[in-house]
């Protein structure tokens, strides 16, 4: 994860937001403890689109949620939709190829539903 971090120049928005706030999401019964493991990664752009990021109290479970509240935007962007010309280069179908082997050859464990495989497969590949 860490190295992808780097190479995707990920932040820990929460964090950022909130410099010298100590807060956390869950409590481990186990081990009496505290931690911060729900966390919301973005880049230095989105980043820039958050007005507000908070975490939430919940008392049904385990961890609690973060929300995070989007600046207005009078332009809005239009939805990411795939450039079709891509399918007709070969280099790039084999690169997509051998990035979905290795994205199930990682993820594809029997704990994990399949719709919760396709789903992180779908945002991997955009």
């Amino acid at each position: 994860f860490f190295e992808m971090d780097e190479e995707l120049e990920l932040v820990d928005a929460w964090r950022k937001l909130n410099p010298g706030v100590t807060q956390f999401t869950f409590y481990s019964n186990l081990h009496k403890s505290w931690s911060r493991l729900d966390m919301a990664w973005v880049n230095s752009n989105l980043l820039k689109e958050i007005q507000d990021i908070k975490i939430l109290t919940n008392t049904w479970a385990g961890h609690k949620p973060l929300l995070i509240t989007w600046k207005d935007r009078t332009h809005k962007k239009s939805r990411w939709t795939l450039n079709s010309q891509l399918l007709k280069e070969k280099g790039y179908i084999q690169k997509i190829r051998e990035e979905l082997i290795g994205f199930f050859k990682f993820n594809k464990k029997q704990d994990i539903s399949l719709q919760n495989l396709w789903d992180t497969m779908n945002m991997y590949l955009r």
